[in-house]
């Protein structure tokens, strides 16, 4: 192959790697856990911060290096020409490259400021209390005032602001929520707190993950959110606070399942039927996530 082509080959394939990426990073379904489509105000104030820091930085790249390249053009060296006058100094050039950078950390500044102020404001009087514990490693969600709990499974109704109170009873751990939540750490002996408010998508299971390294078991410690109705959320906060329903009888007094019997999934900590094949709560959606840690422990916060 000459090597006057090979420039040209090498262009079209980078040129055509650029597109296969471009193309794919438009996909919304391939990235279920992407920041880029948030659902609650709080990821849609970082996401409009994140645009107007991504626009002014291409601004400022741009002119920079336009002036880089016009530099190196305008002034390179050429044959026979004299050696460049050394300048100690210029008082108008050193007073514009630290002016205008100023002027630009403003622009980068006040809005930065403004989304930290939203973001860390106290919730709304009347949000919906969570209480979230991270275990070594599984997550543990109270709801004082419904005086109910679940392990793995978080549930929150459309519309209402959501006020959750991170605690850890272990190690570090981070509460995350790809498209509703900023991160937030869970710290011993100091809760932190992070609040959003659920917008009007759709009954929908989110993945959720702990972002701090908590040990061998890390990489497992996710869970599932569910946002539904008011209307549902009522129904299985009623359901959840019931008499339980889903514990198993005593070695003794087991019986033998009937043959063709259907196994009904428990997916709450207090052992609270979520959504399976037969039985009262089999209509209710959302159904229960697959993958449920099998060594979770039943949890009583009444």
């Amino acid at each position: 192959m000459p090597r006057t082509h090979r420039p040209r080959r090498l262009a079209s394939a980078a040129l055509t790697a650029a597109l296969t990426l471009a193309l794919a990073a438009c996909a919304r379904d391939s990235y279920p856990n992407s920041t880029f489509h948030p659902t609650t105000e709080f990821n849609e104030a970082i996401k409009l911060l994140w645009d107007r820091l991504l626009f002014l930085g291409t601004i400022v790249f741009v002119i920079v290096e336009g002036l880089l390249i016009y530099t190196i053009v305008r002034f390179r060296a050429k044959p026979g020409q004299a050696a460049p006058r050394h300048v100690h100094g210029n008082t108008t050039l050193e007073i514009l490259w630290t002016a205008i950078p100023a002027v630009i950390l403003v622009f980068i500044a006040v809005p930065t400021v403004r989304t930290i102020f939203k973001t860390q404001a106290k919730a709304k009087a009347d949000a919906l209390q969570v209480e979230v514990v991270g275990h070594q490693w599984w997550w543990e969600f109270r709801y004082p005032q419904y005086k109910i709990t679940t392990a793995n499974e978080l549930y929150l109704p459309l519309g209402r602001t959501v006020n959750f109170t991170l605690k850890t009873q272990d190690v570090l751990h981070s509460f995350w929520i790809p498209q509703m939540g900023g991160k937030r750490d869970l710290i011993a002996n100091h809760p932190n707190y992070l609040w959003f408010t659920p917008d009007s998508v759709g009954e929908q299971a989110w993945n959720g993950f702990c972002v701090e390294y908590c040990g061998a078991s890390h990489a497992n410690m996710r869970f599932k959110s569910f946002t539904v109705t008011p209307e549902q959320f009522a129904a299985w906060a009623a359901h959840q606070a019931g008499p339980s329903s889903g514990r198993s009888a005593p070695p003794s007094r087991r019986r033998p399942p009937r043959a063709g019997a259907r196994h009904e999934t428990t997916g709450s900590a207090d052992g609270h039927r979520c959504r399976g094949s037969s039985g009262p709560w089999s209509g209710f959606p959302p159904p229960c996530p697959a993958g449920v840690v099998s060594s979770l422990r039943a949890i009583d916060a009444r």
